[in-house]
């Protein structure tokens, strides 16, 4: 029996030491590793390797990570090479354009070996999942609307699982006018335990958003009262549901529709001719952030970065939770402090201020780090006639200082 292929990986650093430091890491984790210093020949590289994985810098001379992945974006022969960012950019803008770009994850400089082979060990088993090019896709049914199918394409066996993932956290709003397709998509999530939300429209879908808060967004770009375009820009708008990830899930796999989606704020984009195994791996992808959420916050605490959830998620995942404790968190020398009593606020303290004023100045916080420690709070009646009534008047406070031009007081420093 012929042992397994070693997987390939491709890795551009033009900083000799670190490309020679990253090879004998990859090299020793078992993958074959072929490297350059020059990105220039990374296209053509990459359409004779055909690597597994691409691991390449952003600051490079010549040609930066961005364009060279736009390059290879643009060939048939390599756009589906996924890609991983090296970077010494700590700044969380950064990140979000990387992701935004098509990267399919980012690690930041200095690094251990041990970070750099798990994160390469993750985002290769999540590719894995992908269908194999060389086995015969299944063939959709014709109807006649080959821009808008009915469902995706490819055989439903083998296909990946969620249960990493908290149940909460499973609650996707899926916008299509579609209602066959929105059906299909519905029905494939609901059967890997998700509790799906549907809207024919932008005006529908940012209602059902608002009032249901989902954890992911699926939405068609071509719609009646309000297209996908300014659905997406109107959630990004919105302090309460900016940060939830959307996936555009289009009938027209057009680049520029794709870069217009992205430049708006969506953190993906799909044609809806893909096989359901990719649009289950992006899905994946997406929801990475949430795994260690949720239960894990019960018995041990949880802990983790502002920005990737933003506050209001912060909060609603201790609401959700049912946890009872207290919530600190800090963003430089900002610093506040949540408690529960079984998923209700009883108490806050953020900069001066104290109470309900306390929640809503840590609304406004876009960074920093977040620690939930299990415990007794301490007394205090509920915060608010409700949780969902104080989430929305402090997002709504923050977007009217936001239109206003002002950002918010005391809390951490909106960007």
């Amino acid at each position: 029996m012929s042992e397994p292929r070693a997987q390939t990986i491709v890795v551009i650093e033009d900083e000799e030491e670190v490309r020679a430091l990253v090879d004998r890491i990859l090299t020793e984790g078992g993958y074959h590793v072929v490297s350059t210093t020059d990105p220039l020949r990374t296209v053509d590289l990459v359409r004779e390797v055909q690597p597994d994985l691409l691991v390449t810098d952003i600051s490079m001379p010549g040609m930066d990570g961005y364009a060279l992945l736009r390059a290879l974006q643009a060939d048939p022969a390599t756009a589906r090479c996924p890609v991983v960012f090296l970077s010494g950019h700590r700044d969380f803008s950064e990140r979000i354009r990387a992701f935004r770009e098509g990267v399919v994850d980012y690690l930041t400089k200095p690094f251990t070996r041990e970070v750099l082979l798990k994160k390469i060990e993750r985002v290769l088993d999540a590719r894995l999942r992908r269908p194999d090019p060389s086995e015969p896709a299944a063939e959709a049914p014709d109807t006649g609307e080959a821009q808008d199918p009915a469902a995706l394409s490819g055989a439903p066996d083998r296909l990946p699982s969620f249960d990493e993932f908290p149940p909460m956290v499973r609650d996707v709003l899926v916008v299509d006018d579609n209602g066959v397709f929105r059906r299909f998509v519905r029905d494939l999530l609901a059967s890997r335990g998700f509790t799906v939300r549907e809207a024919s429209n932008g005006e529908e879908g940012l209602r059902v958003a608002l009032e249901h808060r989902p954890w992911l967004i699926l939405t068609d770009v071509r719609m009646p009262a309000g297209d996908g375009f300014e659905f997406c820009r109107r959630v990004r708008s919105h302090s309460l549901i900016r940060q939830t990830p959307l996936l555009f899930l289009s009938g027209w796999d057009d680049y520029k529709q794709r870069y217009q989606g992205l430049r708006l704020g969506a953190d993906d984009f799909l044609s809806k001719e893909s096989s359901i195994r990719e649009l289950l791996v992006r899905i994946q992808l997406l929801m990475k952030r949430y795994a260690d959420l949720g239960a894990r916050g019960a018995a041990t605490g949880m802990q983790g970065e502002i920005q990737v959830i933003g506050a209001p998620g912060v909060l609603q995942v201790c609401h959700l939770s049912r946890l009872t404790g207290v919530l600190s968190a800090q963003d430089g020398p900002w610093r506040a402090s949540v408690r529960f009593r079984d998923g209700e606020i009883v108490g806050a303290e953020c900069g001066a201020a104290r109470g309900e004023d306390a929640v809503f100045e840590f609304l406004g916080w876009e960074s920093g780090t977040f620690h939930f420690a299990p415990g007794d709070p301490g007394a205090g009646d509920r915060l608010g006639d409700t949780f969902d009534g104080l989430l929305l008047e402090g997002c709504r406070r923050l977007d009217e200082a936001h239109h206003e031009g002002g950002e918010a007081d005391g809390g951490g420093p909106a960007s």
